[in-house]
């Protein structure tokens, strides 16, 4: 066990550099503990994990995972951004009961899939098919 004054490992740990010629999820604000679950599910069908801060980092990737757990009217901004460039990206917005939430009309406005943080890894495996290789 460390001891408190240990820093935590930065939030961009686990996600793995793009990898050439792999599609791409795009992680919008998760923490850790979701970009492992995101990992465990894109990894094995031939997917590389990055991190999306701004609207620019989304213009590559091939899906997009927006979390509105944590400051959804910026995290909802940057959804904006993207769809404004990208209006076919795929979008899975997810949070705590936010199928049901303030956030899921707006979220679905943008053209977002909206699913609860339990519901994640059944609603990421229906839309990343497996990477042939």
């Amino acid at each position: 066990m460390g001891s408190a004054a240990e820093p935590h490992p930065p939030v961009t740990a686990g996600i793995r550099p793009p990898l050439p010629g792999s599609p791409t999820v795009g992680v919008v604000g998760a923490e850790l503990m979701v970009r492992s679950r995101v990992l465990a599910v894109a990894g094995p069908l031939g997917w590389t994990v990055r991190d999306v801060g701004r609207a620019a980092d989304a213009l590559s990737v091939d899906l997009l995972l927006v979390d509105l757990n944590r400051e959804p009217e910026r995290r909802l901004a940057l959804l904006f951004q993207v769809r404004s460039s990208l209006p076919q990206l795929p979008a899975i917005c997810f949070g705590a009961h936010v199928e049901a939430g303030a956030w899921a009309p707006e979220a679905r406005r943008l053209g977002a899939v909206c699913c609860a943080n339990s519901s994640l890894p059944r609603v990421l495996r229906q839309h990343l098919p497996r990477v042939p290789g």
